[in-house]
């Protein structure tokens, strides 16, 4: 079950203007029953969670992270993402806010966190205010009329900037993990994710790619590799069928168009990576899908 709440920017937003805003807040309880939200992405919207009962199993770009009650998730923008509820425990329930308009010192646009590692971190003394915040907000949403709308957005916005601080101090206090790569290595690991983002909807070879960036490509995969725990190609793929998943959520574009934006000449090509990745084919993630701004009252 999921309670979506949209907030609204209204006149009160205009002083801060540039920078980042809570655009909506969810308060989720998930079991083991098999209603589960699809893995997901979302193009423009960085996303913080805070679990708050039960146990989950979250799945970010490719890997598992276990969390229990006074955990944080951070989910990047473009990150490819699904909360499950712990088979046999109690429901797991957690608030969540999209971010939009996030640009953190010395990070690229969208991004919280710049290593695996800490997509899940602990918010240790800060649990209690950060969920008391959510929900206040939540309340306040529910039982303010539109006109109120003003206050809601002042609440949000100082509400969003102490969770930002508390993040960042709850990471100035990690240490960064060493992957064993030497700086050129890592830096070569990048030039490489930036090459398939700006050409993911191409069908470029490993020796096309190579070539551009002046490297062996056998190095080059092994150096991607090792940083990002996926080839050159699983990577591709997931960028796809993540822009894939938002042109389904947030347009009326035929499934056989959006296919063709992304990449694919074949449809059904298309349908079959995506049901591997999904679980379920396009039509049905587009069925399941929440609206970003839909208020949903299951």
């Amino acid at each position: 079950m999921v309670h979506m709440f949209s907030v609204p920017a209204g006149a009160a937003f205009s002083p801060y203007q540039n920078q980042p805003r809570m655009v909506y807040i969810t308060n989720t309880e998930l079991d083991d029953s098999g209603s589960v939200r699809a893995i997901h992405s979302h193009t423009e919207t960085a996303e913080i969670a805070l679990v708050y009962r039960g146990h989950g199993a979250h799945k970010i770009d490719n890997r598992i992270y276990n969390s229990e009650p006074g955990d944080l998730l951070l989910y990047n923008t473009g990150i490819l993402h699904q909360d499950l509820s712990s088979t046999g425990e109690e429901p797991m329930c957690f608030y969540l806010c999209g971010i939009r308009g996030l640009q953190l010192d010395g990070r690229p646009s969208g991004v919280l966190v710049s290593h695996p590692d800490s997509y899940l971190i602990k918010s240790g003394p800060y649990s209690e205010f950060i969920y008391r915040g959510f929900e206040m907000l939540e309340r306040c949403i529910q039982e303010n009329p539109p006109h109120t709308s003003p206050h809601v957005s002042a609440l949000a916005h100082g509400f969003l900037q102490s969770l930002l601080a508390i993040v960042s101090d709850l990471l100035d206090g990690r240490v960064s993990p060493d992957s064993g790569q030497t700086s050129e290595e890592r830096s070569l690991a990048e030039d490489i994710r930036r090459y398939v983002d700006r050409n993911y909807t191409r069908n470029f070879s490993l020796s096309e790619l190579a070539e551009s960036l002046h490297v062996n490509r056998y190095y080059a995969s092994h150096t991607f590799s090792a940083a990002f725990g996926m080839t050159i190609i699983r990577y591709r793929t997931l960028r796809r069928i993540g822009e894939a998943q938002s042109l389904l959520t947030d347009t009326d574009s035929s499934v056989t168009y959006i296919a063709s934006l992304i990449g694919y000449d074949d449809p059904n090509q298309f349908s079959q990576a995506f049901s591997k990745i999904v679980g379920m084919p396009p039509s049905k993630y587009r069925e399941l899908s929440v609206w970003p701004f839909r208020l949903n009252k299951k």
